[in-house]
């Protein structure tokens, strides 16, 4: 495949769109990049980036039809699981990409009866019928420096709480670099081999629930008690504090996929595109030595 001269790049400002927007530009110097973003996103982790911007809305089927405009290439890392997938396809499928690689997630793989699945479905499914030349990008959850909500949070709280209760202690996990996930997303862009594949990213290898909690206390430097929790006791609670908070911040779908299995075999990725994560030791004593999760 030639490298493309136009790359469309969605959910450029969030968390991990900054990082595939630099792979991009690393990978494809002469290649130009077009982020669609909101009027009102902060871009301050795109600066120094060579990119320009279009404004819009990704549920403003005109905004989206207009920076399409001359692009051949989109690279969507934007969620596929909200309601803005059907106006985004609309203006896909108006538009002269060829070349689309989506980034979804291994969420929408869980035995759970949660709406979101549903709508991630539908959204792999515009995917499938888009006319474009795909390929989806299925991380497991995404960690490491600035932005993360999940390693973060968790490594702030082993810096501040003596007691670390532990639910689950056996669940595979296997979270993924937010580095290596980027490093993906750019890398399948002009690798044909992976045109109407769907890949799963995960870490380097699973490992149990517990021994997550005990590395990223290790990397912080803490030794808390760690103590085992009955998991349907914690369910309950949750529960209850959903029931009674209009915005909670830990959702019992949360606490419940805690239980499932998360770890996802990689081989594909690997023998197709060289796909070659890092552990998660490696990954959080990096996330530490940042000092940025201090701050969340």
């Amino acid at each position: 495949m030639n490298a493309p001269a136009v790359i469309v790049v969605t959910g450029a400002t969030g968390f991990t769109g900054p990082f595939v927007v630099r792979e991009l530009a690393r990978r494809f110097p002469g290649t130009r990049l077009r982020c669609f973003v909101r009027r009102s996103s902060d871009r301050r982790a795109l600066e120094g980036t060579p990119v320009e911007f279009a404004e819009g809305d990704l549920h403003d089927e005109a905004s989206l039809a207009a920076a399409f405009e001359g692009a051949d290439t989109l690279v969507n890392v934007a969620s596929l699981g909200f309601s803005w997938v059907d106006p985004l396809f609309s203006a896909i499928r108006r538009s002269q990409l060829r070349r689309g690689v989506f980034v979804s997630t291994t969420a929408i793989l869980t035995k759970l009866p949660v709406r979101s699945r549903a709508h991630r479905e539908h959204g792999e499914q515009l995917v499938k019928e888009s006319g474009l030349a795909w390929t989806i990008l299925r991380p497991t959850m995404i960690y490491g420096t600035q932005g993360d909500r999940n390693i973060a949070r968790l490594i702030a709280f082993l810096e501040r709480s003596p007691i670390v209760p532990i639910i689950a202690p056996e669940a595979r996990q296997q979270p993924v670099h937010v580095e290596d996930v980027a490093s993906a997303a750019a890398v399948v862009v002009d690798n044909p081999r992976t045109i109407g594949q769907i890949y799963n990213l995960s870490g380097r290898e699973p490992l149990s629930f517990e021994a997550l909690v005990r590395e990223a206390a290790s990397a912080a430097g803490r030794k808390p008690l760690f103590v085992r929790v009955p998991f349907a006791p914690v369910v309950g609670i949750v529960r209850l504090y959903n029931a009674m908070v209009s915005k909670p911040r830990i959702k019992v779908e949360q606490v419940l996929r805690l239980q499932e299995d998360k770890a996802f075999d990689h081989s594909a990725a690997r023998n197709d595109f060289g796909f070659s994560p890092r552990s998660f030791a490696e990954g959080v004593r990096d996330e530490v030595r940042t000092g940025v999760t201090r701050k969340a």
